[in-house]
């Protein structure tokens, strides 16, 4: 009898070490099936991190579900630098666009649930408004949830090394090309004046400063706002003649004087200084001035007609001709709304952040060697036991 109850000691012991052994097991895989991750990763897609202000730009967002269980709840945020970068649009649209703070929040991306290995695609547009350098945009995925419980919050982030202004560059010349001044005829200037940006000029402030005691002026196409003391010539704002100057576009401002005087040097100077964009940025002013020589009668000697044009013939050279004047516009390299193809190397997210694993691993198989072991010696037990009785 008392190697009986002995037996079934032993028998019972045994049950309770497989037992706890089979929980142990299932611990461990609850706790691998909670130890995945959200694998975010952001690309900027253009081949050049440097932008112009007025361009349009792109990021590709991408989420994928490495967890080894299905996600219920993903809260996606978009952060981006709002002092320099305007958000244009998205695809598929955040639920939520704070463009004072610079914040674009899509509520929940699991909806329907993301099973493992899911990925999901966003895009998003900006454009770049102001300059400056090292732009950072960053997005993160948080209140994470599955069947298999929480995962911590993940993050990626892509910069813009810098985003530069535009110009206002001023190239001048005496025309035509080339022409040599003449005591008592008359001098004209051109002016070319180009928006060298990606952005709208919308104001285009000129000035001309001359020596009057040289060159006395005659006219001016388009007529100047300011034209006295003589000396400075000013058109408040080009545009109010010439409309906006689309990213690229260049327009020409004529300027005719009669020299007064020989003389030989820089007699006038010009420049585009206040010109500004339709963000409201201080364009990069242009100047140019134009070294010319005055020549008296005498020395033309290459005027053997009578009708004094420094030329050789008898037809009179007409002075310019007031017209309309055109506005170049060049086909701007990038435009609102247009979608930038991707070109550059993919920055990889941060380590993703995950519950640590519990459990305890190779345990379970250990334990279930030490319970076969004990059941034969249990059961060669019994059997010694059954004799002696």
């Amino acid at each position: 009898m008392r190697s009986r109850a002995l037996f079934q000691t032993l028998f019972i012991a045994l049950g309770l070490l497989l037992l706890t052994m089979f929980s142990l097991t299932q611990v461990q895989q609850i706790s691998r099936a909670q130890s995945g991750s959200v694998t975010l990763r952001k690309v900027l897609n253009r081949t050049s991190p440097v932008v112009r202000v007025g361009e349009v730009l792109s990021f590709t967002v991408t989420l994928t579900n490495d967890a080894g269980f299905t996600l219920t709840n993903v809260t996606l945020v978009d952060e981006y630098n709002e002092s320099v970068l305007g958000f244009a649009s998205g695809s598929p649209p955040p639920d939520l666009v704070d463009t004072a703070n610079g914040i674009l929040t899509w509520s929940n991306v699991a909806a329907p649930p993301l099973p493992p290995g899911t990925v999901l695609t966003f895009t998003v547009f900006f454009t770049a408004e102001h300059p400056q350098t090292a732009v950072v945009n960053a997005v993160r995925a948080q209140d994470i949830t599955g069947t298999m419980g929480a995962i911590s919050d993940t993050a990626a982030t892509e910069d813009i090394d810098e985003a530069i202004g535009g110009q206002a560059p001023l190239v001048k010349d005496v025309f035509p090309p080339g022409s040599v001044p003449q005591v008592g005829f008359p001098v004209t200037f051109t002016h070319l004046i180009t928006n060298d940006g990606l952005a709208v000029m919308t104001s285009l402030p000129l000035s001309d400063t001359y020596n009057p005691a040289v060159l006395q002026f005659n006219y001016a196409i388009p007529s100047p706002t300011l034209a006295n003391p003589p000396g400075l010539l000013v058109w408040s704002d080009l545009t109010l003649d010439f409309g906006d100057i689309p990213p690229l576009g260049s327009v020409v401002v004529t300027t005719v004087f009669t020299a007064l005087t020989r003389f030989d040097g820089s007699v006038n100077q010009a420049s585009t200084a206040g010109a500004l964009d339709q963000f409201n940025n201080t364009l990069a002013a242009g100047a140019d001035q134009v070294p010319i020589t005055i020549i008296g009668d005498e020395e033309n000697d290459n005027d053997s007609d009578d009708d004094d044009d420094n030329s050789n013939d008898n037809n009179d050279t007409p002075a310019p001709t007031a017209t309309t004047p055109a506005v170049s516009m060049p086909a701007p390299t990038a435009s609102a709304g247009s979608v930038l193809t991707s070109t550059g190397q993919i920055t990889t997210s941060s380590g993703p952040k995950y519950l640590p694993e519990t459990g305890y691993r190779g345990l379970s198989w250990l334990g279930l060697g030490w319970g076969a072991g004990l059941l034969a010696f249990v059961w060669y037990l019994s059997k010694k036991l059954t004799v002696n009785d």
